[in-house]
């Protein structure tokens, strides 16, 4: 259960990173099943950890605390900048990639993959994945553990399983023609004057004839797919061409995943939706890569943290590939009103109780349909990450997936 971090809470915590180095949330203590017995286990670890001045702080912060904004990264900060000293923090991300995580301030041991290795081995019992991360940080090895799993394990994505195929000829997404405005670099034509026309609608609904949804198919499809094969190669690229900032190891790391997750998706797309799915994980790889460069401004707050942390942007729910800030915005849709980000664009539009001109579509069965009123898996569940911020792990999960 997410919660806001008040003055009052706060001192507690620092009193205990002072203390024992562990704070455990009584929400979040319940929610995982985390004992009295296992909270002495922990204070344990942390008063014999060898290597590393350890520290747990536990919580699931609310994202609309007005201070850390759902961003366990965020408080870690705000509480090392009041106790000091040397430290490594263990802490959970609700939102994160693994959720586990670790930060470090000063002379401590590297943190690089520790929170993968603990969490894949005890992937439903935080306790474990928290000793398992103390032991980690003693021996050393954890890169070295990452390195050995074979990549396909390393990075299990949907479009490198053959479950994600079968979904996809069940639904007939191969049928479906990309026709979000704004996605091909050069538009045809025919596809130019059905946006036009598209924004002059008043009454009666428009439907593009099927002969002409088959001639733009060819070409947008084609149009769309080198885009996205000319932004993944080049974050490819980047990344072989450059070396990251020593204390954004992770951060690079995140980099490499969302290319290699882009590189796979792209590489069996079956569907426009998947194509325009690698984009998106290709433009989050490419902020990561950026972010863990030397120099980089450090977009987490974490001040003097020797270890930083990165939180993928934000994209407009309307159409992923917009660019630009967002902002929050009141969307009265489908008979109820919910609060999405949108371009300024977008945002526009919305404010003047009109819909936005350049929602993201596919053509299903000679129709045009808005992307989140489609079952395409994780791309619509979480709006290409505008809704969850953790789209490669909804892209790892199940969930992800049509039921079939």
């Amino acid at each position: 259960m997410a919660r806001e971090i008040d003055d009052t809470t706060l001192a507690k915590i620092e009193a205990e990173m002072r203390g024992d180095g562990v704070w455990i949330d009584a929400d979040f203590a319940r929610e995982h099943g985390i004992s009295a017995a296992d909270e002495s286990r922990l204070e344990q670890l942390v008063a014999g950890a060898d290597h590393a001045d350890l520290r747990m702080l536990l919580v699931d912060v609310a994202r609309d605390d007005d201070r850390f904004h759902g961003r366990a990264a965020h408080l870690v900060a705000w509480v090392q900048d009041s106790v000091g000293g040397d430290a490594t923090y263990l802490g959970w991300e609700r939102y994160g990639d693994p959720q586990l995580t670790v930060v470090t301030y000063g002379d401590q041991p590297s943190a690089d993959a520790v929170a993968r290795i603990a969490e894949r081995e005890h992937p439903d019992d935080l306790v474990e994945a928290l000793a398992r991360s103390e032991q980690l940080l003693e021996d050393g090895n954890a890169r070295e553990l990452w390195e050995a799993i074979p990549r396909e394990e390393r990075y299990p994505w949907t479009a490198d399983d053959g479950g994600l195929q079968q979904w996809l000829g069940d639904a007939t997404l191969g049928q479906w023609v990309l026709l979000g405005a704004g996605v091909a670099v050069v538009l045809t034509a025919g596809y130019a004057w059905w946006s036009r026309r598209r924004g002059r609608r008043t009454g009666d609904e428009f439907v593009l004839p099927t002969a002409v949804l088959r001639s733009v198919r060819l070409a947008e499809d084609k149009q769309v797919r080198e885009r996205a094969e000319r932004e993944v190669l080049g974050l490819g690229e980047a990344l072989g061409a450059q070396d990251p900032d020593a204390r954004s190891l992770e951060v690079w790391q995140q980099a490499l995943d969302h290319y290699d997750a882009a590189r796979s998706v792209l590489a069996r797309a079956g569907s426009p939706a998947d194509v325009v799915g690698a984009l998106v994980l290709a433009r989050r790889g490419d902020a990561a890569r950026a972010a863990a460069l030397p120099g980089a401004p450090d977009g987490a707050g974490a001040g003097a943290a020797t270890t930083l942390t990165w939180h993928p942007p934000t994209p407009c729910f309307f159409n992923p590939l917009h660019d630009g800030p967002v902002r929050r915005v009141t969307w009265h849709g489908d008979d109820r009103s919910v609060e999405v980000p949108a371009c300024e664009a977008c945002a526009v539009r919305v404010e003047q109780d009109r819909e936005p001109d350049d929602v993201l579509d596919f053509v299903a069965q000679g129709s045009t349909v808005h992307y989140f009123r489609l079952d395409i898996g994780a791309w619509s569940r979480t709006g290409y990450g505008a809704l969850d911020p953790d789209l490669l792990g909804a892209l790892r999960s199940r969930q992800g997936r049509r039921p079939r």
